[in-house]
């Protein structure tokens, strides 16, 4: 009947963002439109709720795909209006306003107040709706050009999403987590408009480099944070997540983002060589250029490989046959032995995890590129 498209698309929108936050084991309390915390008496333990949720929110979450390849206009303006919701919450004198809880005095001893989970819970349960009309939205493939008044039609709704999330200030790890994941979900903006591209992955570095790095920086490689124990609470997790939406959205709109690889390439060495970037996330946003640099060809390959390497060549071979001072010594046993004694962590020094970060990164690359190599280029390593 008339109008059971919208009526289903509200009412999934609705059942997300009442279990805004349980996904992500979040506390709700205090969240608007929330019934977390009303749910759980009929479950033996919050975590039973939280299982339950998740397959349910899957099943919500379909649900508004299909609203939106049937009703595109009307899933874009609901997503955009509930974006302006939420964020109204957020906003100074909002329900989920931040500055409460610090003149309140309501704040932990690591700065963290339970303002946080709520607001973080908030946000969640927009990703929650907005993601799915984003990935259903008509606005790619072959049938765009049928479909040019549709674009048309829900372009103003996503350029409001877009310059609204843009536009927020949001500092607290469990904050950015959830912004980064709208963020990313926004991703395919850039299919309509271009220059949504760069503001996209300017926002997204901003907010990398403004969440404190020394905590990923000391912890190995090898370690992985649990999501759904710390719910993106501490500065590394979020550090992580922000990379992760960097990768979605370069992989949402390739060939929008493939005229950005020659700089996005040189923000990350520079983030890397202020200290400002662990090896990790190097390697992650290194994932990103890769992605985005395939489906151009070889060539293209070879100029983001070219990009992403030679800072590494330079640091450890800066001359041909020439090795640099420092890599012999670290191969040594008495600098191996010495351990976490050169201001390390699990058992090596911070220069051998350099090192480390540069091999793997490297291993990274070719694995992405397949191994191409420059057909011009000899076995001996000059051209021909």
């Amino acid at each position: 009947p008339e109008g059971a498209v919208v009526a289903l698309l509200e009412a999934s929108r609705v059942w997300l963002q009442q279990g805004a936050g349980l996904a992500s084991g979040l506390c709700t309390a205090g969240v608007p439109e929330a019934k977390g915390d009303d749910w759980e008496g009929d479950f033996e333990t919050r975590e039973e709720l939280r299982e339950s949720w998740i397959m349910l929110r899957a099943r919500c979450m379909e649900v508004a795909k299909l609203c939106t390849t049937l009703e595109p206009r009307a899933a874009a303006a609901a997503a955009a209006n509930h974006v302006s919701t939420v964020l109204g919450w957020l906003a100074a004198g909002g329900a989920l306003d931040a500055s409460k809880a610090v003149a309140s005095g309501a704040v932990t001893a690591d700065g963290r107040s339970s303002m946080d989970d709520a607001i973080g819970a908030a946000l969640e349960g927009a990703v929650s709706f907005v993601e799915p009309v984003m990935q259903a939205m008509p606005i790619a493939g072959s049938d765009v050009s049928a479909n040019a008044e549709v674009v048309a039609a829900v372009t103003p709704a996503l350029e409001a999403m877009l310059s609204q999330l843009l536009a927020v200030d949001l500092t607290s790890p469990v904050a950015v987590s959830q912004l980064a994941k709208l963020l990313e979900a926004l991703g395919r903006a850039a299919l309509v408009r271009p220059d949504a591209a760069t503001a996209l992955l300017q926002r997204l570095f901003a907010l990398l480099s403004r969440l404190p790095v020394e905590e990923a920086s000391r912890v190995a490689p090898p370690i992985r944070v649990k999501a759904a124990l710390m719910a993106g609470r501490t500065a590394q997790a979020a550090r992580q997540r922000v990379c992760a939406a960097v990768l979605g959205v370069c992989a949402s709109a390739p060939n929008v983002f493939n005229a950005h690889l020659e700089a996005f390439a040189k923000q990350v060495e520079g983030l890397r060589s202020g200290g400002r970037l662990s090896g990790a996330e190097r390697g992650a946003l290194a994932e990103a250029l890769m992605a985005v640099a395939g489906p151009s060809g070889p060539a293209r390959v070879r100029d983001v490989l070219r990009w992403l390497l030679e800072p590494v060549q330079r640091r450890w071979v800066p001359a041909p046959g020439q090795l640099a001072r420092d890599l012999l010594p670290l191969a040594s046993l008495g600098q191996l032995a010495a351990g976490e004694a050169g201001r390390g962590t699990a058992g090596l020094s911070d220069a051998h995890w350099d090192l480390f970060h540069d091999v793997q990164l490297a291993e990274r690359c070719l694995r992405r590129s397949g191994g191409d190599k420059d057909p011009n280029q000899a076995s001996d390593g000059s051209v021909a």
